[in-house]
């Protein structure tokens, strides 16, 4: 590379910044988050929308006074903006009043899936609790999960009981990507959101089938199987919201949660993925949280770097692994422990359709995995052995983010194309453009 006009490019690595120079010529792709500005007046277009939903009657045509209204509402950040972010759901409960919907009549369900549950008092404000009930979602709860039925691909449905006795079901929730659904968004507010274990467990075996399931939706059998089990639960209306690196919403839509969610993913796509042509080497930095834990940095960044290398690509994972394999106050049996990353694919597989240990993570696991058994992945980190990396499936475990380069060159020539993954903040969900 001597001679080379150099790119600098900057990654915090421990809280301490480090600087990643690579040939300016080579560099053909830089994958970035593109920000909008905030809605200029949320409430009114949140009331709008309810108003002029997509692909079905507006919200007030499915009310009548007395109605039992469920409101699941999704955990990342919608949960705050119908608190205490936006108070939406003060606006929401107002809207209910009007047409005959008391307070007392209406749950909000914190929809969490099997992820764990943080904050939910403090997130959703005493504003709203006081006039609104809060159920925190309990997927291993059997007593109140109601049976609905079996999905086409033979997921048996349970959900919470309080969604399937529901007259409506009003879901809220963001659209940005997932390994698991491609997208989030739409009917996944009710599997994983609400729905019992089996039936998440089920559902994510589903991952085995197709070599990808990021970015899609519909050519991904795990969203197109949660999608029916949101018409078995009787999903009635779903909003979904946009948002910017700030975490404001820039765009909301309602409606028929399949119609609404498709026309919501044109302007995801211009958010969070980058039209590019598939490079000989990705360079990928999960970002400043996630890059301390090595099974935190697995999930998304291999499969979008996989996403956009050509089929013989090279993918250089830079973290510092700081606190190794994951936090230490993970919640036992909430988590997979780097044994299991250890495991072959076909064992991993062979985990998920038995229903051993903890499935959720184990799909996670194995995307991974499938992305370190068809393409050369590089780990650059100190927080992890060598010995350790060559037996998760790396191909080199290198100290050096430039010996990794110069290994990557040696593999590709020296005019190899490289596309650079490096987005502060949100960058673990960014990747290539990518159509259904």
């Amino acid at each position: 590379m001597s001679g080379k006009a150099m790119k600098r490019y900057t990654v915090s690595l421990a809280g301490q910044d480090r600087e990643l120079m690579v040939p300016a010529g080579n560099v053909a792709a830089e994958i970035t988050f593109t920000d909008f500005p905030a809605l200029p007046n949320l409430l009114e277009a949140f009331s709008d929308a309810l108003e002029h939903p997509i692909g079905c009657a507006q919200l007030s045509a499915h009310l009548r006074p007395g109605a039992k209204v469920a409101i699941p509402v999704g955990s990342r950040v919608t949960d705050w903006m119908l608190g205490v972010r936006h108070n939406l759901g003060i606006l929401l409960l107002d809207y209910l009043n009007r047409v005959g919907v008391r307070d007392e009549d209406v749950t909000i369900l914190y929809a969490a899936g099997l992820h764990a549950i943080h904050k939910v008092q403090e997130r959703f404000g005493e504003a709203l609790l006081r006039r609104v009930r809060l159920v925190a979602h309990d997927p291993r709860d059997e007593a109140n999960l109601a049976y609905c039925g079996v999905t086409s691909r033979g997921t048996p449905v349970w959900v919470n009981r309080i969604v399937a006795e529901a007259d409506v079901v009003l879901g809220f929730g963001e659209i940005s990507p997932t390994v698991q659904g491609g997208w989030c968004g739409g009917g996944k507010i009710i599997l994983p959101g609400v729905a019992g274990k089996d039936t998440i467990e089920t559902n994510h075996a589903l991952s085995l089938a197709p070599p990808h399931t990021l970015f899609l939706a519909d050519r991904n059998p795990m969203r197109l199987d949660m999608e029916e089990a949101a018409d078995l639960a009787g999903l009635t209306m779903k909003v979904d919201i946009l948002i910017n690196s700030r975490e404001e919403i820039v765009a909301l839509y309602a409606g028929d949660f399949r119609k609404e969610h498709r026309a919501a993913l044109p302007m995801a796509r211009q958010i969070w993925l980058t039209k590019m042509a598939p490079t000989d080497i990705a360079v990928v930095y999960p970002n400043e949280t996630r890059e301390r834990y090595l099974s935190r940095s697995l999930f998304g960044c291999l499969e979008a770097s996989d996403w956009g290398t050509r089929e013989n690509g090279t993918i250089i994972l830079v973290l510092s692994a700081a606190g190794g394999w994951a936090p230490p106050e993970e919640i036992p049996g909430e988590s997979c422990g780097p044994e299991i990353f250890k495991l072959s694919l076909e064992e991993l597989a062979r985990r998920i359709v038995r229903k051993q240990g903890y499935v959720r993570g184990t799909v996670m696991l194995y995307t991974a995995k499938r992305v370190l058994s068809r393409k050369r992945v590089i780990l650059v980190s100190d927080g992890i052995s060598h010995g350790d990396a060559k037996e998760f499936g790396f191909a080199h475990s290198i100290r050096s983010f430039d010996k990794a380069l110069s290994v990557a060159f040696g593999q590709h020539g020296p005019d190899a194309t490289i596309s650079m993954n490096l987005t502060r903040g949100v960058g673990w969900r960014c990747g290539p453009w990518i159509e259904d």
